[in-house]
């Protein structure tokens, strides 16, 4: 796709803003400034700074890509929208020029009146960069501002005499006039002085140019090139928040009557794990992204970006409401603390979001089809290859689509073996899987294993409560102190997965930099005393058990290397062993025991 760079005159195209002729695709999310961060934008511009770039579409007035709609505090021409360009980059700096250069009867995020900006141009000459030289003032606080005379008498200029150099020269006239008549002397001062610079200043502010990157027009029907400009837009985008599908198609689907904002709400209050793990928004953690791509997973179609910008609107309520349930039968399997559950008891557990369409997807047909117990023990085997794989870390679109139908076929034509299961075969069952490498809550390893932990009914120490009572956290077993107290430095050796657990902050706070051989004899964490019923659950067996008994105070680096080394291997060992068991993953000869 060819784009074109430019440069434009600002306050050219906030008159295209304010008469309807630029205009925001519907997806852009509400103007959300303060007073002082308009005015900030003001001084900017006064002073010559960069304020970025501007990212633009242009469009077909009478069938733009994508629902659009004015700006904030426009009056535009046209009862409808008909727009000759979309702002995809550059919303709150127009909007918030408009609403300055304007005054429209609007409030802003911290001031529910109108407000009012204005330059001090006395201060202006003597100190550009003092913040005082825009100020903005509410009605009840202008005390005759709006009065030409009041402007004339204060060297005050309003800021809604830049939009254009007409309304300027002519303000700039009648203070010629006023002055002329009520004060000589400074009269005299505006035609030795003032004139000139402010005629200067003004001019500079509106003739201001800015970067500008346009797109060309791309055709309603066209999606491979509407995911082009999906893709250059979250390159470009300079404001740090990346439009995703979820708000492309949101404008989309706004054509054809189907408001997914909506929709989206209905669903969260519909479904409560859904609107807990999203905290009710449809960008938190990419939700509404993952329920398009559950959408299109039961709809036969590719989760891609570009498939889900051209998802069919015809039945797509229906399909919606079908993807949010199995979304909300997914996230009750994944926080399910019991054996037909995965254990992630808060949302930081899940290893990963991306494999959560398809698990919807399947579970959602397993219903649907009545399948039996053989296939919701695979899709529980599914999921456990490809959290102790990592497999949904990258691909995640491809993979979806290829395991949810190599897992049907599987399911209802008697295929061959999906290739998840096949891999999981050759890398977990290899005697060379190790999950050491595994040191934050980023893996889906590490994650993985702490959801195992909560499915082993794994209890804090000190209190020995289900975990359901508790907020247990990870900790270390092998102290992170103790270990760099005795020359332990390695971050991936002190915080690997094998040497955490779940215990609480209480807990840990006790053990703090002790050595294993001393908590352990402390009745402050064990109560009950170190007992195998209590430390079994975490992965602490009689033999990993007498090899913390022998990590003392007294030993030294190249003595507790070796008792760490030791106990590492062990509960490493019995941690794969769990692995594999889950994953249904018989070790190859030679294996881990």
């Amino acid at each position: 796709m060819e784009l074109f760079p430019d440069k434009r005159n600002l306050v050219n195209i906030i008159e295209q803003a304010h008469k309807g002729a630029v205009c925001l695709p519907e997806f852009q999310r509400e103007f959300v400034w303060s007073r002082e961060e308009v005015a900030d934008l003001l001084r900017s511009i006064v002073r010559r700074y960069y304020i970025g770039s501007l990212l633009l579409l242009r469009c077909d007035p009478n069938n733009p890509p994508f629902a659009p709609r004015f700006f904030r505090g426009a009056k535009p021409q046209y009862h409808q929208p008909r727009p000759e360009s979309l702002v995809l980059d550059g919303q709150q700096r127009i909007t918030a020029l408009l609403y300055a250069l304007t005054a429209p009867n609007l409030g802003l995020k911290d001031s529910s009146r109108r407000r009012w900006f204005f330059l001090d141009l006395k201060l202006l000459l003597e100190d550009v960069y003092d913040d005082e030289i825009v100020f903005d003032r509410a009605e009840d606080e202008l005390a005759d501002l709006l009065t030409e005379q009041t402007q004339y008498q204060k060297l005050v200029l309003p800021c809604t005499r830049l939009l254009n150099s007409r309304d300027f020269l002519k303000w700039r006239d009648g203070l010629d006039d006023w002055l002329r008549e009520n004060s000589p002397a400074d009269h005299q001062n505006f035609r030795d002085k003032w004139r000139d610079p402010w005629t200067d200043l003004v001019t500079a502010f509106q003739n201001y140019q800015v970067p500008l990157v346009e797109l060309p027009r791309v055709e309603d029907s066209d999606s491979e090139a509407i995911g082009r400009v999906c893709a250059i837009f979250e390159k470009l985008n300079s404001t740090g928040v990346a439009l995703s599908v979820y708000d492309l198609l949101t404008a989309r689907l706004y054509r054809h009557g189907i408001k997914l904002h909506n929709l989206w709400e209905r669903a969260c209050k519909a479904h409560p794990r859904l609107a807990a793990w999203s905290e009710g928004k449809a960008e938190k953690n990419n939700f509404g992204v993952l329920l398009l791509r559950t959408l299109a997973l039961l709809r036969d179609v590719k989760p891609t970006p570009r498939e889900l910008i051209d998802l069919d609107p015809e039945n797509f309520e229906k399909d919606w409401r079908r993807a949010a349930q199995a979304m909300e039968k997914a996230l009750e399997l994944v926080t399910l603390v019991a054996p037909d559950g995965f254990g992630a008891f808060d949302p930081k557990w899940l290893p990963g979001s991306g494999l959560l369409p398809t698990l919807a997807a399947l579970r959602a047909t397993i219903e649907e089809k009545k399948l039996g117990e053989a296939a919701r023990a695979d899709l529980r085997r599914w999921y456990w290859c490809n959290v102790f794989m990592e497999r949904y870390s990258s691909a995640v679109e491809s993979k979806s689509r290829k395991d949810y139908i190599e897992m049907l076929e599987y399911w209802q034509k008697g295929s061959p073996e999906p290739s998840v299961f096949t891999e999981a075969k050759a890398l977990i069952g290899s005697p060379s899987y190790t999950i050491r490498d595994s040191a934050t809550t980023g893996s889906a390893v590490y994650s993985g294993v702490f959801c195992l932990l909560a499915l082993r009914n794994a209890r804090d120490w000190r209190r020995g409560e289900s975990i359901q009572l508790q907020d247990l956290q990870d900790h270390h077993i092998f102290p992170r102190g103790y270990l760099q107290q005795r020359g332990f430095t390695k971050r991936v050796e002190i915080n690997t997965i094998v040497n955490r657990t779940l215990i609480s902050d209480e807990t840990n706070n006790k053990i703090k930099a002790k050595s294993p051989a001393e908590y352990l004899q402390s009745e402050d964490i064990f109560p009950a005393g170190a007992k195998s019923e209590l430390l079994q659950p975490h992965f602490i067996g009689p033999d990993a058990l007498e090899i913390m008994r022998a990590a003392t105070e007294d030993l030294g680096h190249a003595e507790l290397r070796k008792v760490y080394e030791k106990f590492l291997s062990i509960r490493e060992a019995a941690i794969i062993a769990e692995i594999r068991r889950v994953t249904g993953v018989e070790k190859s000869p030679g294996g881990m025991a």
